[in-house]
Formats: C-alpha cells, structure tokens, sequence
C-alpha cells in the first residue's frame, strides 16, 4: 500500500515537474510592464515628414482611403483637391405634367431634400477632415506650412480644400529650397533616377510614378509625350523581377511585331498581366511554370487574335510568339520522354 502511495506521489511531482517553467521559458506576459505587441494596420496613416525623401505618397494615399471611409464624398477633396458637388434635382427630369396621383412630385421633393442634407452634412464635415490633416502632420511639416502666408486665414475657415492644397505644395517636392529653380531641379531629378523597389508592388510603384511625374510637371520642366512617359515607366521598373519582360518587350518593338505603348497606363496593364516563366525540374523532363494566372496580352495578340486570317491552324513561330504554348489539338501521341530533355531558347 505504501509502494503504491510512493509511486503515485512520485509520478504526480514529475507531472508538475513538466508542466513547471523554467526562468528562460517563462512568458514574457508575466511581467508587469509587458504590452502585447500590436499587428500595424496596413491603412494607418503615417506621420506625415518633412525635408528630401519624404513620405507624401504612402501620407496621401492613406489619408484618401480614411477620409473616404469617414466622410464619403468629402473625402474625394484629398485626392482632387476639390470639394464635391451632389447632382441638384433637376425640374425637367420629373414628369409632373402627367403625374395624376403626385408621385413624381413627392420623388422630386424628397431628392430635393436629400440634396440639402447631403450638402448640410459634407459641409459639418468639414471641420473633422480638417483637424484629421492635421493630426497626421509632423512637427517639421507643420512648421513649414505656418511659414506661408495663407495660413492664418486658412486656419479661421478651416479650409480643408486650401489645407490639402498648401500640404501638397510644401511637400511634394523632395527639396526644402524656395528657390524656383532649385525645386525645379529637384523635381527633375527625382523624376529621372525614380526605380522600383525590389519588394515593391507595381500598383505601389506606379502611384509614386505618378507623383513625382506630377511634381516634375507642376515645376515647370519640359513636358513628355505620352509614349515618353510609359518608356520612362518601362525603364524604372524593377529589372530582378521584370528583367525577361523588358527583353521581350524590347526585341518585339525592335522586330515590328509589336508597337510601343501609346501611354504609361498601356504600359503599366502590359507589365501588370504578364506572365513570369520559371522552368522547373520534371520527373520526365521540364516544366514551365508561371507566377502568376494573369494572361500576358499584348497588342500584337490582340491583333492577331481580331485578324480573320489567323486561323484556328496557324502558329506562330520564334520571335513571333510572346508565350511559346502549343495548344493540345495541333498535337498527337504525346508520350513520356525516355530520360531527361532540356530545351533552351
């Protein structure tokens, strides 16, 4: 009985024993000052910086997407600069000659009066969007807009159409100069040396494109043509990852089976949808596969594709093709290969 007794007590403090932790395997949340580390909010708003190198893009980007969130049509002024002005209910578009039982009376007034507290409600708003420019503007970024000489009367109307407007000039530009020709220099040559991160999005890229082709233009420097701007974009992207495309892409136009993109939004759909090969490794043979399901369009398939004389037989050959793909009913007998078969080109 006592053996029994001992060997369950033992067996009981080894279980303890296990389930004990020790000092190095204790969690941090038994300390009193831990704080439980927070996922960031891909949206948040970023403290918005001053100065070369600033973070305006990601600030406007992430403002556009609360203010919209928050206060609806108002919010479209971040990115226009404008405030939005609701449709008026328009007399003429109501049938109130033929309107026996009033109907199209009573919607006429009730878009009437939608109308007045669609505009009663963005213009309460107004304020908030407003105090929320602020709230996201750095010490440095602040300062410099105190400087202007808008400011003040901007501040006794809480003007956030101004606001927006003044922000936007102080901080587009990666140069703290005044001199006009030192902006302009700056705006140039941020233009000129912009490329793609190596983890960046192209969706991310093109919207940084955007602003400082936007600055570039505001500053006064020579204008491109729109073919220009897409051989700009072609060139800044990011070539670890779109170095394959901007080969094709180049011998193609070289070759005259395909044409330049007539703008940078061509361009960016292009690059957006192509199809990334990568050969891998096959029991009976390789394969190739693709990293991503988007189809890689371009002018020249489009053509070829509303060319009645390309028929459901032709293949193209060699440099003709974008994607060497053969479809299964121009083929017979396919087999297994043997042993290994590595094909370049």
């Amino acid at each position: 009985m006592t053996d029994k007794t001992d060997k369950g007590k033992e067996a009981n403090e080894a279980g303890q024993h296990r389930h004990q932790k020790r000092n190095w395997q204790k969690n941090k949340q038994g300390r009193p000052d831990y704080k439980p580390k927070k996922d960031k909010d891909p949206e948040e708003i970023p403290i918005l910086k001053y100065g070369p190198s600033n973070n305006f893009t990601r600030f406007k980007e992430a403002l556009s997407k609360t203010a919209l969130r928050d206060y609806g049509h108002l919010g479209t002024l971040v990115k226009t600069g404008k405030y939005y002005k609701p449709t008026e209910p328009d007399i003429a578009g109501y049938y109130l000659a033929s309107d026996p039982y009033g109907i199209q009376k009573a919607t006429f007034l009730e878009d009437v009066k939608e109308h007045r507290k669609e505009l009663l409600k963005m213009h309460t708003d107004r304020p908030k969007l407003y105090a929320l420019m602020l709230h996201y503007l750095s010490e440095e970024s602040l300062d410099e807009i105190n400087r202007s000489d808008k400011w003040e009367d901007i501040q006794k109307k809480n003007g956030s159409a101004r606001a927006m407007a003044l922000i936007e000039d102080t901080h587009k530009v990666n140069s703290i100069s005044k001199v006009e020709e030192v902006t302009k220099l700056a705006a140039r040559t941020t233009y000129n040396s912009i490329r793609q991160g190596p983890y960046e999005s192209i969706i991310a890229f093109k919207e940084r494109f955007n602003s400082a082709h936007e600055s570039y233009v505001a500053q006064d420097n020579p204008k491109h043509e729109d073919k220009d701007s897409a051989m700009d974009f072609f060139r800044a992207l990011d070539n670890a990852r779109y170095g394959t495309f901007k080969t094709d892409l180049m011998n193609s136009m070289t070759s005259k089976s395909v044409e330049a993109p007539e703008n940078l939004n061509a361009m960016y759909v292009i690059a957006l949808q192509w199809l990334n090969p990568s050969t891998k490794p096959y029991p009976n043979g390789f394969a190739t596969t693709f990293a991503t399901a988007l189809i890689f369009k371009t002018n020249q398939v489009l053509n070829v594709m509303q060319d009645s004389t390309f028929g459901d037989w032709d293949v193209m050959l060699d440099n003709q093709a974008n994607v060497s793909i053969i479809h299964p009913r121009l083929l017979r007998n396919i087999q297994d290969a043997d042993e290994t078969v590595k094909i370049n080109g």
